[in-house]
């Protein structure tokens, strides 16, 4: 077994406070918390030098609040009026369809429509 070599560094105390009261906080003991903030910087890429005045977790969430802000506005302003449209031309098809006068013509589009499927499938289209 490989004997581990021990090694000291130098804080300030105002450093050092702060590292206990981290250690404290996380509750780890000096050498892990040491470790575990090596593998946070060498694993996340953060230049320790440079702190962010934000916490990455809000900016996520303020990212996720605008995605969703602005799907629900495509939704309003484009997928809504188009599920109207479709409706209201459902509907005007339906009133079109009035088999007594001989004007089924919605039937008439279904079976056209079933024919077509078979024709793709037999030539293989999706």
């Amino acid at each position: 077994m490989a004997e581990e070599k021990v090694k000291h560094l130098t804080l300030s105390q105002a450093a050092f406070k702060d590292f206990e009261r981290l250690a404290t906080s996380y509750k780890l003991y000096h050498k892990a918390l040491l470790e575990v903030m090596i593998h946070y910087f060498k694993v996340t890429g953060i230049d320790p030098r440079e702190p962010l005045a934000g916490n990455p977790t809000d900016a996520i969430k303020a990212l996720d609040r605008r995605l969703i802000s602005f799907i629900r506005q495509q939704e309003k302003e484009q997928l809504r009026p188009i599920k109207d449209e479709l409706a209201l031309i459902t509907k005007k098809l339906y009133a079109f369809d009035d088999e007594e006068k001989g004007l089924g013509k919605v039937h008439h589009l279904r079976k056209m429509n079933e024919r077509l499927k078979r024709i793709a499938e037999k030539l293989g289209l999706p």
